[in-house]
């Protein structure tokens, strides 16, 4: 019971943290009527406040009551879809947490280099925030290109997940014309003879951003690319976990 009243609290600190900024920017007007000692307090909240770590702010997100419903495919195709030993709150701590070891094994294997894996933040919307993170890399083709990914939570309960990638690569030849999106999906795979499992799917999308007569080349080309990409990420991956 202490260890869930602990874990209780430290939610709440980190609810402070992340809503506190808001509250403090929608009253700014106000400011010069607040007094000097509620200030200090709230800066000293901030301070004090012991930061939330990836399982904190999963099971953080995983209680809030208004969630997207998982989105459908990309319309480019599916790259993955497998079902593997393990459970969706494990495997996608595996793919996504920070400093996640399978990524660096992954990259290692690419030829991907200058790794720089921003971390995860609460974006703050119109309507809803999400939770956001940037990782830029240089990526092995003819020579190595910049390359940046925007990662984006879309569902987070208790066992499912969605994150979007929204990709740019500006160096490559009409790079600027468009980016690449990589839909990641881990939901319930049944039990297999009594084994928790995920069904783990990943899709791909173009999203133009210019009109170009050179459409098709470019789909083909990404599409021939991400399958390569993605055999060897289904390879490591099976070295981690068993395919049911």
């Amino acid at each position: 019971m202490a260890e869930v009243n602990q874990e209780l609290e430290i939610l709440g600190n980190c609810l402070d943290r992340i809503f506190i900024k808001k509250e403090r920017s929608s009253k700014v007007e106000d400011s010069s009527k607040q007094s000097n000692s509620l200030s200090d307090y709230a800066d000293n909240i901030q301070e004090k406040s012991p930061p939330c770590s990836f399982k904190q702010t999963m099971t953080l997100m995983a209680s809030i009551d208004n969630k997207l419903e998982m989105p459908q495919n990309l319309a480019g195709g599916i790259l993955v879809d497998h079902i593997y030993a393990v459970s969706p709150y494990d495997l996608n701590l595996f793919l996504f947490a920070p400093n996640s070891t399978f990524r660096k094994d992954l990259a290692e294997l690419q030829g991907t280099t200058n790794v720089q894996e921003g971390p995860w933040a609460w974006k703050h919307g119109d309507n809803m925030s999400c939770l956001k993170r940037v990782v830029t890399y240089a990526t092995k083709l003819v020579k190595a290109v910049n390359a940046t990914e925007e990662q984006t939570y879309i569902r987070v309960t208790r066992n499912e997940f969605s994150v979007l990638f929204s990709i740019s690569m500006p160096e490559i030849p009409f790079g600027n014309k468009f980016r690449i999106e990589l839909l990641y999906k881990i939901m319930p795979g049944g039990l297999f003879s009594g084994e928790v499992s995920s069904h783990f799917v990943v899709s791909w999308g173009i999203v133009f951003l210019q009109s170009t007569m050179l459409k098709g080349i470019i789909e083909r080309g990404i599409q021939q690319g991400m399958k390569e990409s993605f055999d060897q990420f289904c390879n490591l991956l099976a070295q981690n976990f068993k395919v049911l």
